[in-house]
């Protein structure tokens, strides 16, 4: 059973700009719930998200894009491709982030990752990452 909780309120929002925001500012709990529930559920989308933990799919399409554009600066330079695979590490174990399509609205799972990591590859630290957002809202 999950052991992070999130506010019961989230699904009263229903504007992109209030998800946006909602997230950036429950950053590291939506970390932990999430990649919690790729433990549970082997992949994580945003279906197996809003069923599994009864909130709105949008803050996993929110969270995503938002883990996605803290470790991608190659999504913000012109002529270059968003990257579809990514790797990273929370909680001292590893995942795989993957975009199933070539727009920025494709679905994305996130899975639990045993293999080895591939060459040109670096693990993003997701703990890092909710640290540095919390000291650039404070």
């Amino acid at each position: 059973m999950s052991k992070v909780t999130l506010s019961d309120d989230l699904n009263s929002y229903h504007s992109k700009a209030l998800i946006r925001v909602k997230v950036k500012e429950f950053f590291s709990e939506f970390s932990a719930k999430i990649f919690e529930l790729a433990d549970e559920a082997g992949k994580l989308d945003h279906k197996k998200f809003e069923a599994i933990s009864g909130i709105n799919c949008d803050f996993y399409n929110e969270y995503c894009s938002q883990l996605k554009g803290f470790f991608d600066s190659s999504a913000s330079t012109f002529g270059k491709k968003s990257i579809k695979t990514m790797y990273f590490t929370y909680n001292g174990k590893n995942y795989i982030l993957t975009q199933q399509g070539i727009t920025e609205k494709a679905p994305i799972s996130i899975a639990p990752f045993m293999g080895n990591l591939p060459l040109k590859e670096s693990f993003h630290d997701v703990e890092k990452a909710c640290l540095k957002l919390r000291f650039q809202q404070e």
